[in-house]
């Protein structure tokens, strides 16, 4: 391919101007952006006024990363979540790297380009997530592996081991890596040499020293993110079969890895598979089953959210844009572009909330709207008081609710403590680990309970020995959506014994 006046274009420079023009649009985005934190984003948040070596139901990195930047320019919304659009670039920057190395600069700046512009990158640089760390690692570990394989030493070994130690603290799902790496040194000579020497020991030795820590805080704290991760398996009631649940979850990733470009990715796995592309391909194909395969079994014995399986898209980039070079450019440009536009529409469409309701976005945005007011009427009921008595406390039965309550300062504008009301002995979430709700005997004053889930009033009642029903609180979103809490004044509270 030449440029004009006959020059081989510098896919280098184009990479890099791509990456800092679209990462400055990105963060201006958002200063402008209207939508308040997800329930999510408030947890990491609530985690990364302490920095810790674990947290609840997950590795410490979300944390890390939100410390930082709320550290160095505050809590506002924008910065809480500033680490995605500054990492997803170097991400997409290394693999453009490790395709230029494996293949040719043509092929890592297609490599670079799928990965940036694919759907799930564009809303994932718009909020806090953990998979941001994640995969930046992931980019990183398998550049380092590729290096190995072909120049096996120490530094390329050590360099591995910490970027796989420093995935697994960003998130568990780091293990598919280290999964594919087995799997391909059975076939593979290079990579079987590399690992079993030497420089495999320095691999295992750095990765182990480096997640040593997060392991430790689980067995202090009773394996908290193991058993929540394990837990979401969701298989204690046998191993039932659900295909629409697959189905759906494989229909999702048209929608993370882009409509077309993820039909070019299952076409250059059929390539793959039939030998007719570069021998090198069949390990970039391994990266990309591990975790794909892993995930549709998930969702096919229980349930998977869609970007369970995104680190598939690391390897995915590259085979794609492997398969793209040397079968089909035109179409992988196409790919490309359809994924561009999806990404400005959603960009422009999300500023504007008239804009967001008017497309029919408002489900889809409902749990980032309103939490400001939330708070507001929340603290007005709280300051009312019942029956001439002051609250105590103000307790909620919903995760999501509690983290965003405390993000968006209902403490400070009630004057009274959050607390989380306990459904079951077992312990679900952080929230209930860290604030319960302390028991209360009938003359204490009483609690002010935000209840969330509508069949909760039996399991209330249970606990509180008087329970008395509140004006229920309203909070119109947009778009015909509201959010809609009970509440109640409970007296004479005492925490469950049972495991409901």
């Amino acid at each position: 391919m030449r440029g004009e006046f006959g020059k081989s274009p510098n896919y280098h420079q184009w990479v890099i101007w791509l990456l800092v023009g679209l990462t400055a649009i990105r963060i201006t985005w958002l200063f402008f952006s209207p939508l308040g934190l997800h329930g999510d984003e408030a947890q990491y948040w609530t985690w990364s006024r302490s920095f810790e070596w674990g947290y609840f139901s997950k590795p410490p990195m979300i944390a890390w990363m939100i410390g930082t930047t709320t550290g160095i320019f505050g809590n506002e919304e924008w910065a809480v979540r500033l680490s995605s659009p500054l990492i997803h670039p170097i991400t997409a920057y290394m693999l453009f790297r490790t395709g230029r190395f494996l293949f040719d600069a043509r092929t890592g700046f297609f490599a670079a380009c799928l990965y940036f512009l694919m759907p799930a990158v564009w809303l994932s640089s718009a909020i806090a997530s953990t998979d941001v760390a994640l995969l930046l690692f992931w980019s990183l570990a398998l550049n380092a592996w590729a290096h190995m394989r072909e120049t096996p030493s120490a530094k390329w070994a050590a360099l591995l081991g910490v970027f796989i130690g420093l995935g697994f603290l960003s998130k568990y799902a780091m293990l598919f890596f280290v999964i594919s790496v087995a799997i391909i040194a059975f076939f593979d000579q290079k990579t079987r040499r590399s690992l079993f020497s030497k420089y495999g020991l320095i691999v295992a030795t750095l990765a182990a020293l480096i997640m040593s820590p997060n392991i430790l805080w689980n067995a202090a704290n009773d394996f908290q993110t193991v058993g929540h991760t394990a837990a979401n398996a969701n298989l204690k009631q046998g191993i039932p079969f659900h295909p629409i649940e697959l189905l759906e979850f494989i229909g999702s990733q048209f929608g993370v890895f882009g409509p077309l470009t993820f039909v070019l990715l299952l076409t250059a796995l059929g390539f793959t598979i039939r030998h007719k592309l570069n021998p090198k391909a069949k390990m970039l194909a391994v990266f990309v089953l591990v975790p794909l395969l892993v995930i549709c079994a998930e969702a096919l014995l229980s349930r998977a959210n869609a970007n369970w399986a995104v680190t598939a898209y690391m390897g995915g980039s590259l085979l794609t844009a492997l398969f793209i070079t040397a079968q089909t450019p035109k179409i992988g440009k196409t790919g490309i572009w359809i994924n561009v536009a999806l990404g400005t529409a959603m960009a422009v469409i999300s500023l504007s909330p008239a804009l967001t309701n008017a497309a029919g976005f408002a489900n889809g945005v409902k749990r980032m709207r309103g939490w400001t007011a939330t708070a507001d009427q929340i603290s007005k009921t709280a300051k009312l008081g019942h029956d001439d008595r002051a609250f105590s406390a103000i307790a909620t039965d919903h995760r999501l609710t509690f983290f965003d309550l405390t993000y968006y300062n209902v403490e400070n504008k009630s004057g009274l403590p959050l607390r989380a009301w306990l459904f079951s002995k077992h312990i679900h979430n952080h929230a209930e680990a860290t604030k319960p709700l302390p028991a209360s005997s009938v003359e204490d004053h009483p609690v002010l309970i935000i209840n969330y889930y509508e069949n909760y009033e039996k399991y209330l009642r249970e606990d509180f020995a008087r329970l008395e029903r509140l004006a229920p609180i309203w909070i119109e979103l947009g778009g015909g959506k509201i959010r809609q809490y009970n509440a109640w004044a409970g007296y004479g509270y005492t925490p469950t014994e049972d495991y409901r």
